[in-house]
């Protein structure tokens, strides 16, 4: 049966499979190296140093634990601020320290990699998704302090638009000492976005570091977000308690180990598109977004996942302006491939509207993992209203 067979059955159909969509592209990480991260080592201890030389800096204070309450470093700026989700996990630490591919992380599973030159992952890659490069232009996600502490470096000015094999000379990045030593990293920033604060500046949870990025050793825009007990001969922390790392969770509220969601709800004119491949010179994403059509045009729907599992149900529904159905259908991922798990995903079906299709608000929803979502659309000559509730 042709695709447009059966989009024609609508809401008859119990199951369906997309027209098309997947994996996400390339999903993020690093490439540091020994001297690099040798490299900041030394920055940092100087500055710590002189910072306590100068008495702008407190010693610090072993018992005096200021890791634990850890906040999420990213927030949606007011560009994305409707869309239920704008970002994935794509790294945690590596906690098995032999080499190569020796991998564990907090949940005894291999979310996790081990660099070229035989170093662990270090911190916790959190991505931008959907369309990374164009949220990223969109200077629509910020990077906040997760713990108060003491901003004790910085490093900006450098290229930004980083990808596989042409990375920046360095990244850029905000270091934040905590009261009881330990220290934060939040790399990859976006070149000029950082705080305006002067390194020695005291920096509360929760505020603005910068923006999300794909400065230096980078394949994409994410936050590279790293613990360490101190500022040298250091012992990376790893903030989630699990299974396979047995120190108490250091975060607020700990996210699972599958944070499965959806991040977007959207309607399309046209499929979204990916370049592929995006690298040397990345351009942002094209995801040809419409929320206004008229009777006989087609309208494509989309739902980006973060975290998807193969055996997860999302039921979905598109809902005319007097709240009747014009199709339901139910989707599994395990129905369109074989892989168990995506870090996020992304699927589309098209459905063509009837010349007589009914003016007003109609809405697209989707049920997921026990969540309601809704994005509004609008048919005919109507007047535009709010996207999201």
């Amino acid at each position: 049966m042709s695709m447009l067979a059966v989009v024609l059955l609508g809401s008859l159909a119990s199951a369906q499979l997309p027209a098309g969509g997947g994996a996400a592209p390339l999903l993020p990480h690093d490439e540091i190296t020994v001297e690099q991260r040798a490299r900041i080592d030394a920055m940092l201890a100087r500055n710590v140093i002189e910072l306590e030389r100068e008495e702008r800096l407190a010693p610090a204070m072993p018992n005096f634990v200021m890791q634990g309450g850890l906040q999420w470093p990213l927030r949606a700026a007011a560009v994305i601020a409707g869309d239920p989700g704008f970002h994935g996990i794509s790294n945690f630490v590596d906690l098995n320290s032999a080499y190569p591919n020796q991998l564990l992380d907090w949940n005894c599973g291999t979310r996790t990699y081990d660099l070229d030159d035989g170093y662990n992952h270090a911190g916790i890659d959190l991505f931008l998704w959907p369309f990374s490069w164009l949220l990223m232009d969109q200077q629509a996600v910020d990077i906040i302090a997760a713990a108060p502490g003491t901003i004790i470096g910085k490093t900006d000015g450098n290229d930004d638009r980083s990808c596989p094999d042409h990375y920046s000379a360095d990244w850029n990045a905000v270091y934040v000492r905590h009261g009881d030593g330990s220290v934060a990293w939040y790399g990859h920033m976006k070149k000029t976005s950082l705080t305006g604060k002067p390194i020695g500046a005291s920096v509360a949870a929760g505020e603005f570091l910068g923006k999300v990025g794909s400065a230096g050793f980078s394949s994409g825009p994410h936050l590279h977000f790293e613990n360490h007990t101190a500022v040298s001969n250091y012992t990376i922390l790893e903030p989630y308690h699990g299974s396979c790392n047995a120190p108490a969770s250091l975060w607020a509220q700990q996210r699972p180990y599958y944070d499965s969601a959806i991040n977007k709800l959207a309607t399309h004119s046209a499929a979204p598109v990916f370049p592929d491949p995006n690298c040397p010179n990345p351009v942002a994403e094209t995801p040809n977004y419409s929320d206004h059509f008229n009777p006989g045009n087609t309208v494509y729907f989309a739902a980006y996942y973060r975290d998807q599992r193969g055996p997860q149900v999302t039921s979905f529904s598109i809902l005319r302006p007097n709240g009747s159905a014009f199709a339901s259908w139910n989707f599994k991922m395990s129905d369109s491939t074989s892989d168990p798990f995506y870090s996020a995903s992304y699927w589309y079906w098209y459905w063509n509207l009837p010349g007589n299709a009914p003016s007003g608000l109609w809405r697209f929803k989707a049920t997921y993992e026990g969540v309601t979502r809704t994005h509004n659309f609008f048919v005919g000559d109507v007047i535009f209203a709010d996207n999201f509730e």
